[in-house]
């Protein structure tokens, strides 16, 4: 009789499993460990700086050529320094670590090697002005059982040296405005601490000025007086300006089989012009901004018998032909609906995704785009894969450049979206975007005009019992600007964003509506101790709806019907919303204000809104940031501004920075308290808030920052 096999049989296999499994861990972990130290070597265990109290010990340290072996770790409320004589010099945070990682190689100590670092200790501190600093005795502990090293040095770090004066001679030849401009640039005070870094800034700040005031042959040369009783410094700066100069030939070099024409172009040099180095910097600017190129230099050569300066524009093209193929899955999203178990509807897709990029399309530095995502969507929550339907996500970009002039771009767009309405609920529509228009940098690309001219083409496929809407189109002219004077638009610290867009259709157009559209907004930030930001938003919203030729059936009222709101409020891509990860927090997206949910279809949007956020933002680490937050605002179907609906969110959030800008998770509450102030006069049939944790709120997953 054949026997049963045993089902200790299993167990004994995934023991084993386990036990291999657990063997190769460890073998990870510990591989590089103390067996990795040559006999008769040691390795540096650790790197410490004693006495350094008005000069950073992390600081001090980024200069030594004698490193411990690199462990995990991080700086809590602080960066750590990352280049040798950089300020900021001063530690800021806690230095945590907390494990080494097992295929890290042991640096090994050099007794020659550490004492350069010794000297090099005295030479860093000297650069900064303390030229009595020394380093007074080191300890070395050597562990002969794990043949490992620690180092530490004890600083002395002597007084300070003080700025007594500080001069800038050669200029009295100048006009007095450029003289008064080019003294400013320096950034040196009687009283400052001397640190050879400042004054190396302070020369390069003065040849820079002079360049950008057309003195391009312009030197600068300096030296110090040092009094070592007094601990006290003289400079003087000497300026030998030269001739003013003027742009002469502009010629390219490095494009290969491209166009040179376009290059010289979009450059706007021009022969004659007065010479200056921001020019030459917004100029650089300009040709990047073509596209085809992987990197762009401008080389400088001085006519001296002419006072002419030719330029060189030393390209690298990169790829003209790029394209990819991919896969993923797309849940929530600035304008589509949540996956949150508590909020009101919930969808998800599964799609493929293919993108082309063609640099120099039919020649001229055309530049075209094209992206296709098929997509299959689950009209439910995820995981859930029931009532599967297809859908399809494309998008075509064309650009033009050197259009009328050097510098404007005729952009040219078409997007198809085939699928879930992100506006209007679980129905289904084709909407088919068509835009084609002008834009233009300003002022170094601080600011940006554009003016396109755009179709939308609207038609529901599948409706549901709530009753389909008419399929419709609009033509429209929409106008922006953008003021960029932030410090980093991904990152800032300092610095504003304003812009506005006016958006009007019908009149002398075709379509269904004629109406106006204006959506200003004005974003600002301050740079606070302890790597924190201050962040302020506001925002508005008018639509002026002054004609509608949508035909409204007798039993649709205007007010109330699907169909009478849409000829009433406007299409659904240009109505005022609300809600969401870039908005207000607390809300789903398009649920802020009046919103109407009615057999599974959302009907939102209005004729005004307006919004304010207010952000302290904190770096934990380089990587990690935490946010508390404020978000107020409001929807309205009424003509008139409801600033008694405050309709607050209350949060925090993380943030972890990526290239391509922070994973961003904030998880907003709405008080009831603090919803409105009054009679609440919101329009929310059938629409109910979204909870997270059992409380009013919500949950927001996406990548880049809310403002």
């Amino acid at each position: 009789m054949a026997s049963t096999p045993q089902p200790a049989a299993r167990p004994n296999r995934d023991s084993r499993w386990h036990a291999g499994s657990r063997a190769l861990l460890l073998c990870v972990l510990c591989a590089g460990c103390a067996d990795d130290v040559p006999s008769g070597s040691y390795g540096i265990d650790r790197v410490r700086v004693e006495g350094a109290e008005r000069i950073g010990e992390r600081a001090v340290k980024a200069c030594l050529a004698s490193k411990p072996r690199p462990s995990f770790g991080f700086v809590l409320l602080g960066r750590e320094p990352s280049t040798c004589g950089v300020p900021p010099y001063e530690d800021s945070g806690t230095q945590v670590d907390m494990w080494r990682w097992g295929w890290t190689e042991w640096p090994l100590y050099d007794e020659t090697v550490f004492e350069r670092d010794r000297e090099r200790v005295e030479r860093f501190y000297r650069a900064r002005g303390y030229y009595d600093a020394r380093v007074e005795s080191v300890d070395q502990e050597r562990d002969d059982d794990e043949r490992t090293i620690g180092l530490t040095l004890h600083v002395d770090e002597g007084a300070a040296t003080h700025v007594r004066s500080m001069r800038v001679t050669g200029l009295s030849q100048l006009p007095d405005a450029t003289r008064r401009s080019i003294e400013a640039a320096v950034d040196i005070r009687r009283g400052d601490r001397f640190d050879e870094h400042a004054y190396d800034e302070a020369r390069f700040a003065l040849e820079r000025a002079l360049g950008n005031a057309s003195y391009a042959k312009a030197r600068v040369t300096g030296k110090v007086a040092l009094d070592p009783k007094s601990h006290t410094a003289d400079i003087l700066l000497h300026v030998s300006p030269g001739k003013p100069c003027r742009f002469g030939i502009v010629t390219v070099e490095g494009n290969e089989d491209l166009p040179a024409l376009p290059v010289r172009s979009a450059t706007s040099l021009r022969q004659g012009q007065p010479f200056s180095l921001d020019a030459l910097d917004d100029a650089r600017q300009a040709v990047y901004a073509l596209g085809a190129f992987a990197s762009v230099e401008m080389a400088t050569d001085v006519d001296n018998r002419r006072d002419v300066v030719n330029v060189v524009v030393r390209v690298v093209p990169g790829r003209r032909l790029r394209f990819g193929i991919g896969a993923g899955i797309e849940s929530g999203g600035p304008q589509s609906r949540s996956l949150l178990a508590g909020s009101s509807f919930a969808q998800w897709d599964v799609h493929l995704l293919a993108r082309v990029e063609h640099r120099n399309f039919l020649g001229g530095m055309r530049r075209i785009r094209v992206e296709e995502r098929p997509r299959l969507i689950f009209d439910d929550a995820f995981p859930s894969t029931s009532d599967p339907n297809l859908g399809n996500w494309l998008s075509v970009n064309f650009d033009q450049p050197a259009f009328i002039e050097a510098r404007t771009t005729l952009t040219s767009s078409a997007r198809w979206d085939l699928g879930p309405d992100p506006y209007g609920g679980q129905f289904y529509r084709s909407d088919l975007v068509i835009g084609l228009g002008p834009e233009r940098h300003f002022f170094g690309g601080k600011l940006l005009a554009s003016s396109t001219v755009n179709t939308n083409l609207f038609n529901e496929i599948e409706s549901i019992e709530a009753g389909p809407y008419p399929d419709y189109q609009v033509f429209f002219f929409e106008h922006t600007v953008q003021l960029e004077l932030r410090d980093d638009p991904r990152r800032p610290r300092n610095g504003g964003y304003a812009a506005a867009t006016v958006q009007h259709a019908g009149y002398f157009l075709p379509g269904k509506w004629d109406y106006v559209r204006l959506t200003p907004e004005v974003r600002g930030y301050v740079g606070l101790p302890l790597h924190t930001v201050l962040a302020a938003r506001a925002k508005m919203g008018l639509l002026f709806m002054s004609g509608s030729r949508i035909d409204v059936a007798p039993d649709d009222d205007a007010n109330g019907g699907f169909v009478g709101r849409l000829a009433r409020l406007g299409p659904l891509r240009q109505r005022l919303r609300g809600g969401g990860a870039n908005s207000v927090r607390g809300y789903e997206p398009n649920t802020l204000g009046d919103a109407v949910l009615v057999g599974g279809r959302l009907d939102s949007g209005g004729l005004r809104n307006w919004e304010s956020s207010v952000e302290l933002r904190t770096s934990l680490t380089e990587s990690f940031g935490a946010v508390l937050f404020a978000d107020v605002g409001d929807v309205t179907r009424s003509t008139r501004f409801r600033f008694d609906h405050l309709q607050t969110t209350l949060g925090i959030g993380l943030r972890y920075h990526t290239l391509v800008g922070p994973l961003r998770l904030d998880m907003g509450f709405t008080p009831p308290g603090l919803q409105v102030i009054g009679d609440d006069t919101r329009v929310r049939d059938g629409l109910r808030q979204s909870t997270l944790f059992g409380a009013n709120g919500s949950l927001q997953l996406t990548v880049g920052e809310a403002f």
